[in-house]
């Protein structure tokens, strides 16, 4: 493993210390002094003794920040040395609340059985423990969209760490003893849990981000995990001829990680008739001779934003002074004029599945979606987490995020940490993943079918 120096440290931390300062959307969101936190990291950072507690503590510093599209990533020589991530013999689900087993090795299989609950680590209850030892380094401002944040946070792991975790199951609890090991030493024992099919249906188009089905009674089912791949809407559209003749459209949207919007458009462009508007949102605007005028304004000390725009309300001037030296003064872009080059319009009733792990581009499906369709909405809030983040390179091998740009809702609703609303809230409990039941998707074949 490459050394890092103290100068590099210091460098490091202050670069990201200058960036998030400058360029953070959120600084009127977050409630902190990024000036002393930044003090406080030097000091944490120059204590480290390798590169893993050092990117550690670089995640620490940046999670102050309370946003999905901010963080930091550890370099590939430890997020792929087996020394820093090696993984305890069991994988878990976090559908609600509960943290639930999903998948065992052979050498647990007796022990654990599938889909007991962990209840606690070392004693301490699971919720209690996950704030003291996960919270710190991970986004967290929405506690259902980091699910999965927290489950690798305590699955993986230096190579011999461990701790005896508490399970309940059918009433009963029981303790044991977890080491992580290497991942490829796991060998996983097979389940005959098999997902229950709600009726069948035909695969008309496929790739490694979409599928596209149409079931025996004439529903289009169109699955889509990421917005990433620029050729998959004109994979979609070449099916149109035969979706269009279909009853009714399950758009699903579950885990979508985001990728890019204008992709996003493109699908959701298949249900609106024209041109519509597309991903409104918020930018910082500095302008420095503002911030210089400002520091004569003791008027300004200890006033809140909110104290501010009202004391301020008719002195433009002041407000605007006041703003940039905060670094929040923002303008509003009213959103991308998308024009429509579907293949043309699809008619029926609609249906949208999202859930927590709905993030960035795949929220800006469901916020267009929301505006210019009556699609009905179906499972879990999505992320809250939709921006542009400034991606840089650190010298010692990793990188960081910081969020420049923030998305409006253009319906007006506040998805800040929050994400959109759904019409129907279903979220899957632990019988219905030990049944292999999809009961999200099971709704929205419902909805349809009594539409139509």
């Amino acid at each position: 493993m490459n050394n890092i120096t103290e100068a590099q440290k210091i460098y490091e931390v202050s670069k990201i210390w200058k960036e998030a300062a400058y360029n953070f959307a959120f600084w009127d969101k977050v409630d902190i002094d990024w000036d002393k936190e930044y003090k406080n990291a030097l000091v944490r950072v120059l204590e480290t003794k390798d590169l893993y507690d050092y990117y550690r503590e670089l995640k620490r510093f940046v999670a102050l920040l309370g946003d999905g599209h901010t963080d930091v990533s550890f370099p590939n020589e430890i997020s792929q040395d087996t020394e820093y991530f090696s993984m305890i013999p069991v994988y878990f689900a976090k559908p609600g609340d509960e943290i639930i087993v999903v998948a065992v090795s052979e050498d647990v299989k007796d022990e654990i059985p599938l889909f007991s609950t962990l209840v606690r680590i070392d004693g301490t209850d699971i919720h209690d423990y996950i704030k003291e030892y996960c919270y710190p380094y991970i986004w967290h401002a929405n506690e259902d969209a980091c699910g999965i944040f927290i489950l690798n946070s305590l699955v993986f792991g230096r190579r011999g760490s461990g701790a005896v975790f508490t399970f309940a199951k059918d009433g009963r609890e029981f303790e044991v003893r977890l080491d992580r090991v290497v991942p490829s030493k796991i060998v996983w024992c097979k389940t005959d849990i098999v997902p229950q099919s709600v009726i069948s249906q035909r695969l008309i188009s496929s790739s490694e981000v979409h599928t596209v089905q149409i079931t025996d009674d004439g529903i289009a089912m169109i699955r889509i995990a990421s917005f990433d791949d620029d050729t998959m809407p004109g994979k979609i559209y070449s099916c149109f001829d035969e979706l269009k003749n279909a009853k009714g459209y399950i758009l699903d949207v579950r885990g979508n990680s985001g990728g890019n919007s204008m992709n996003a458009d493109a699908i959701a462009a298949m249900f609106i008739n024209g041109e519509f508007h597309s991903c409104y949102a918020e930018a910082q605007i500095y302008e420095p001779t503002y911030k210089a005028w400002s520091m004569f304004r003791d008027d300004f000390n200890g006033l809140s934003p909110d104290e501010a725009q009202l004391k301020y309300a008719e002195d433009t001037f002041s407000l605007k002074a006041y703003r940039m030296q905060k670094n929040i003064f923002y303008v509003r872009d009213e959103g991308r004029k998308v024009d429509n080059n579907a293949p043309g319009k699809l008619n029926g009733p609609i249906v949208v599945l999202m859930n927590q792990s709905t993030f960035s581009a795949a929220e800006d499906f469901v916020d267009v979606m929301k505006m210019y369709t009556n699609a009905v909405f179906v499972g879990n809030n999505t992320a809250g987490s939709s921006g542009q983040p400034l991606c840089e390179p650190l010298e010692s091998g990793g990188f960081f995020r910081i969020c420049t740009r923030r998305c409006i809702a253009q319906n007006g609703e506040d998805i800040y940490n929050k994400g959109f609303t759904p019409d129907i809230r279903i979220i899957p409990a632990a019988e219905d993943i030990a049944s292999g039941r999809d009961v999200i998707l099971e709704k929205g074949l419902e909805i349809i079918r009594k539409s139509t």
